[in-house]
């Protein structure tokens, strides 16, 4: 569901962006990794939140700033590290407007300025886990979640467990790359789910299990490629009746087996 991309992947609901990677919610963007609801951003990474922003890193809620890794609130930064709240800065070093953009207009040696950059790296301390509006939640990169464990690269997760980079999602367990589902076990590259388990690239499917590449299905059975199908094991349609008692049987010796179970 993106418009206008181009050479984008793992994304979702961006628009006129370019070369980006597991980025989503973002527009006018090019070269960006692990970003999310970004404006006007080249280069960027693990970047929430930012508009006008270049070469940044770990960056939230900044504006107009420039090489700068974990600054928060940040306006007209340059080159900084750590910084809270603050405009003007070059380098950690607070300037009047004047001679902020003076100075910055003269800085065009990359090397140099990553040279500056290493050093305030090694100088201030970092934070050992980014986490922004994580409540009762353990893991890194979690944005606007709660009551999550080990997990990681995540936004707006409610009771779920080892998940990664995964969005909207409520009670999933180890699930990755995966987005806007409920009650889903063991899934990976998948969307909009809803009690479903062992899935791969599938989308809009209710009470599955063991299916891939399958679209708006409902009670399906280690199925592949099915669209708007209902009642289905093993890519055969069964009758309701039957295919609960069927699905019973194939569980039942699965687990005498040793292969079904979780």
């Amino acid at each position: 569901m993106c418009k206008n991309c181009y050479i984008v992947f793992n994304s979702r609901l961006s628009e006129d962006c370019m070369y980006s990677y597991d980025s989503r919610w973002d527009k006018d963007c090019c070269d960006i990794s692990y970003s999310n609801h970004c404006e006007l951003c080249y280069e960027a990474l693990d970047c929430e939140k930012c508009y006008s922003c270049d070469f940044c890193q770990d960056c939230e809620n900044c504006q107009d700033c420039w090489y700068c890794y974990d600054c928060k609130s940040c306006k007209d930064c340059f080159g900084c590290v750590g910084l809270r709240h603050k405009r003007y800065h070059i380098f950690n070093k607070e300037y009047s407007k004047e001679n902020y953009l003076e100075k910055v207009a003269k800085l065009t040696d990359k090397n140099e300025i990553y040279k500056k950059m290493e050093e305030l790296n090694l100088k201030y301390p970092h934070v050992a886990l980014y986490s922004m509006n994580a409540e009762n939640s353990f893991g890194n990169y979690i944005v606007n979640s709660k009551n999550s464990y080990y997990v990681f690269k995540v936004h707006q997760l409610e009771d779920c467990y080892y998940m990664y980079d995964s969005q909207e999602n409520k009670d999933c367990v180890d699930c990755c790359s995966f987005n806007c589902s409920e009650l889903c076990y063991g899934c990976m590259e998948n969307s909009t789910l809803y009690n479903c388990n062992f899935m791969y690239w599938c989308a809009n499917c209710v009470d599955c299990e063991y299916l891939s590449h399958c679209f708006d299905c409902t009670n399906c059975f280690g199925c592949v490629n099915l669209k708007h199908k209902h009642f289905y094991i093993l890519n055969k349609p069964y009758e309701k009746e039957d295919y609960f008692k069927k699905i019973a049987e194939i569980k039942e010796k699965m687990k005498k087996q040793g292969i079904y179970g979780y």
